[in-house]
């Protein structure tokens, strides 16, 4: 999905996921949203993250406000986007 907007529609922030043991040991599979059905699981840098292994923590993304809604760019390495709510995001 590709996502055009201008650059101050655009911010960072942590959003609250799932994190898991990555298949390296520099990197963390993250899984949002933390409880329910997933929208989307993918590996990201450990830096990238705060917690551990089979914690609830969260992962640092770049937020896109869009018609009314939020979606946020996982720092994995194809930029996966997912819609998120705005309680699972803290600017």
């Amino acid at each position: 999905m590709s996502i055009a907007c201008e650059p101050s529609q655009s911010m960072h922030g942590w959003l609250a996921c799932k994190l898991d043991k990555g298949m390296f040991s520099d990197e963390m599979a993250v899984t949002y949203p933390a409880e329910g059905t997933f929208q989307k699981s993918v590996f990201v840098e450990k830096s990238a993250v705060e917690g551990g292994p089979g914690e609830r923590g969260r992962v640092r993304v770049r937020l896109v406000r869009q018609n009314g809604s939020v979606l946020a760019v996982l720092p994995s390495a194809n930029q996966d986007i997912v819609y998120v709510q705005p309680q699972d995001i803290v600017e």
